[in-house]
């Protein structure tokens, strides 16, 4: 454990010399993280020795059945309050299995004060006089913390004593004395704002009657204000109370509770958080005590124990507590006791039925091409449908050949069509006047030419031009038709050249 801690002392000097004063983390309390390591009231560092000394660590947010396999719980609290009734019967339970070891730190002011004393030493000149003033401010922190702390009800472990003055432990005594001499010799890190003595029922603290939040103002570097007063009762297991080490005026810092319905197992009170936070065992004789403890929680026996941190703040610790008698299904649980199982068997398979046939899939989704309405396509598409009901393909093809000759004046190419002897495209162009001609014309042609030859080519010469110019307007009318893009002409002609000398 020495090597890793000499290295975070070093790490720690670097620090100060290099940031100034920069905001450092003084979060209580926690063990894991990023505050836990790198925080001055941080527990990681002790974490971290139980780890080197071959424990198995493990995270406790609530007390269960499954913690009690867990053969040490380090209790960090992160402010100073009453252990309420279901963890006490919890934990008295888990000691009686033997062999167990809980380590409870009380909570104090932390490091930070002594961090910016011994900084002030290592800054440079420049920035001494600012290192003051935040150790300075620190101390008066720490005063007013204390000033606002009370006596708190015990449940029948052991009681706590606030004291209203920071007590140097100095020459200390006990069975622990011998691992760490004289204390006086170290300028910080030993002091102790607590008292730790034995539970009187005399001297308990008297119950609140109306349990809730009291306003006490902060008593700690932890954020809460107040303290949650709760159900509170002396355990009915009888302990005895061994102090393991006490300063020069015989006040206790360290004290073991035991009990004979435990076998084996003790509880382990630290009088004090800065004795072994993160900053505190940057000191040798922290050190040393951080491993007598640990020593002291190695159970005989186990290959490989277990070493559970819990970390409580102002709420209570939840308690998972099984109810004497057989269990009961309840709830939900009653669709997996028989008979009601086995309809719930088959509604869960009827269900399973019902989900396939609801949302079957059929290969990957098809991608839906919604239309545009900006597109030039659909003009095409709508001009060409006109055309079709106009006159077809040929009405079409010779549309685009008049519009070739008459706006290009092109003479050939693959649009051009070849011109009817005598008339042009008249011809290919349907005609309102073809039906009432052929009538004329059939009727002139059951008379005899003898009877009527004259008649038949004054009746043919009269309808040619009447014929023709119906035939234009046809094509005129034809005409509107036509794409935005192709003007018919107003002027057209009465009739087609027809030969080339004409041309």
């Amino acid at each position: 454990m020495k090597p890793r801690l000499n290295t975070f002392l070093a790490f720690v000097v670097i620090c100060v010399c290099c940031t100034g004063c920069a905001e450092i983390s003084t979060e209580y309390g926690k063990t894991k993280g990023m505050s836990g390591r790198t925080s001055l009231n941080g527990f990681g560092a002790f974490r971290s020795a139980y780890e080197n000394a071959g424990f198995r660590d493990r995270d406790v947010t609530r007390l269960s059945d499954r913690v009690m396999r867990t053969d040490v719980i380090v209790w960090t609290p992160q402010i100073l309050g009453p252990i309420d009734a279901p963890v006490t019967r919890w934990f008295d339970r888990w000691l009686r299995r033997g062999g167990r070891t809980l380590v409870y730190i009380v909570p104090d002011s932390g490091s930070e004060a002594d961090y910016w004393i011994d900084a002030a030493k290592l800054a440079p000149p420049a920035q001494r006089l600012e290192y003051r003033k935040r150790a300075a401010g620190a101390i008066n922190e720490r005063m007013l913390w204390r000033l606002n702390r009370g006596d708190v009800r015990s449940n029948g472990w052991f009681r706590i004593e606030t004291l209203k003055h920071r007590r140097k432990l100095g020459t200390i005594s006990g069975p622990w004395s011998e691992d760490f001499g004289d204390l006086s010799k170290q300028d910080h890190g030993t002091e102790s704002e607590f008292v730790i003595v034995a539970y009187e029922k005399t001297k308990n603290v008297t119950p609140n009657p109306n349990p809730g939040f009291v306003t006490t103002g902060p008593t700690g570097p932890g954020p809460a204000t107040f303290v949650l007063t709760s159900d509170t009762t002396p355990t009915s297991t009888p302990t005895d109370f061994r102090d393991l080490v006490r300063t020069h005026s015989g006040d206790t810092v360290i004290a073991q509770i035991e009990s004979k319905n435990w076998k084996d197992s003790r509880i382990i009170v630290v009088a004090g958080g800065s004795l072994l936070t993160n900053y505190a065992l940057t000191r040798p004789l922290n050190q040393q005590l951080a491993e007598r403890i640990i020593q002291e929680s190695i159970p005989a026996g186990v290959d490989q124990p277990s070493a559970g941190f819990l970390t409580s703040s102002w709420s209570q610790i939840p308690v998972s507590e099984r109810k004497p008698g057989v269990p009961k299904a309840s709830g939900m649980e009653l669709l997996t006791v028989w008979p009601i199982s086995l309809v719930t068997m088959h509604g869960v398979m009827l269900g399973l039925v019902i989900c396939l046939m609801l949302l079957p899939i059929f290969g990957r989704p098809r991608k839906i091409q919604r239309e545009k309405s900006s597109d030039f396509g659909h003009h095409l598409d709508a001009v060409a449908a006109l055309m079709n009901k106009s006159g077809g393909e040929p009405y079409a093809r010779a549309r685009i050949s008049e519009y070739m000759k008459r706006m290009h004046g092109e003479t050939s190419g693959p649009w051009i069509l070849p011109d009817v002897a005598g008339h042009g495209l008249k011809t290919s162009l349907p005609s309102r006047t073809s039906p009432r001609k052929e009538s004329n014309v059939t009727t002139t042609d059951n008379a005899s030419p003898e009877d009527q030859p004259q008649t038949q080519r004054e009746q043919e010469s009269q309808h040619e031009p009447k014929e023709e110019s119906d035939s234009q307007s046809d094509v005129a009318s034809k005409t509107n038709t036509l794409p935005a893009t192709i003007k018919p002409e107003t002027d057209s002609p009465k009739h087609f050249p027809t030969d080339e000398a004409e041309r």
